[in-house]
């Protein structure tokens, strides 16, 4: 994706103290974003490539030296760190002391990482998930309180926000990114199913879809599927599920806020996630 800026003509830096920043860090890339939360308006964006054959870390410590807006003071500061190395908890049986074992349940832990948590209120869960270390050293030495989030939590936050899923009826929302998808199934604004699977050929998407529908005895005619995120083949991906799956939709930006005149120019559905973190707070 190309580097790009959107800012709105009413972004004042002399009041970043009433906004919500938000950022979003991949492997070959730095997002951030504005929300004038008075207005709920979204009045800034920007995107940076970064290299994914080099160390992530120098990179985002370039971006936040060289750019101002990324320097400003902040009502609150939230950062998305997407990764598959995640687990649900349910709320009554989640003890903070025990989050590295029940991550370790179900991942292989990689070296110099950091087990962080986020409340996913509306699910009555917690999400415990990892950050890389020097990430993280990074992220609290540039800003004074960062909101560290994996994807799951806006994913599902944001889809038992609209409180718009029918009684009965079943959405899948689907998010992906560069080498897994993660799956996830919504009923009488409850979450039924969350999952994250591997991606290595078109067909192992169709498959995992597929079989999750059926899985769940769903019906591919009426069950709608709602996709966003990043994937170099996100296009085609969405185009042959569409063979299989009568109602698949995509998402470019949550309804739950306003968007700045600018915003129009932006078709891409990598950012979803970082613009619902604020619905997680």
């Amino acid at each position: 994706m190309k580097a790009f800026s959107i800012v709105d003509e009413s972004f004042d830096p002399g009041i970043s103290l009433s906004y919500f920043l938000s950022i979003q860090i991949t492997l070959d890339g730095f997002s951030f974003c504005t929300l004038d939360p008075v207005k709920n308006k979204y009045i800034q964006m920007q995107h940076i490539r970064l290299d994914s054959k080099l160390p992530l870390v120098p990179q985002v410590e370039e971006c936040f030296n060289t750019i101002e807006k990324l320097n400003l003071p902040y009502k609150k500061s939230m950062v998305l760190i997407p990764t598959h190395i995640s687990t649900l908890v349910p709320t009554p049986l989640y003890n903070p002391d025990d989050k590295l074992q029940w991550l370790s349940f179900c991942h292989h832990l990689p070296e110099n990482a950091s087990v962080r948590a986020n409340k996913i209120k509306l699910a009555d869960a917690i999400n415990v998930f990892v950050l890389d270390e020097g990430l993280e050293k990074l992220l609290k030495r540039q800003f004074p309180d960062p909101l560290i989030f994996q994807q799951h939590t806006p994913i599902i936050e944001g889809n038992l926000t609209t409180n718009m899923i029918n009684s009965g009826q079943t959405v899948i929302a689907i998010n992906f990114e560069n080498d897994y998808f993660d799956l996830m199934a919504f009923q009488n604004n409850n979450l039924k199913l969350c999952n994250s699977f591997p991606i290595k050929s078109d067909n192992d998407f169709i498959y995992f879809t597929l079989f999750t529908y059926e899985q769940l005895k769903l019906n591919p005619l009426s069950t709608e599927i709602i996709m966003y995120g990043r994937h170099p083949h996100f296009q085609q991906l969405s185009e042959t599920l569409s063979k299989y799956i009568k109602k698949v939709k995509q998402n470019y930006m949550p309804h739950h806020f306003q968007y700045s005149h600018q915003f129009r120019t932006l078709s891409s559905t990598a950012f979803y996630n970082m613009l619902t973190l604020p619905v997680c707070v």
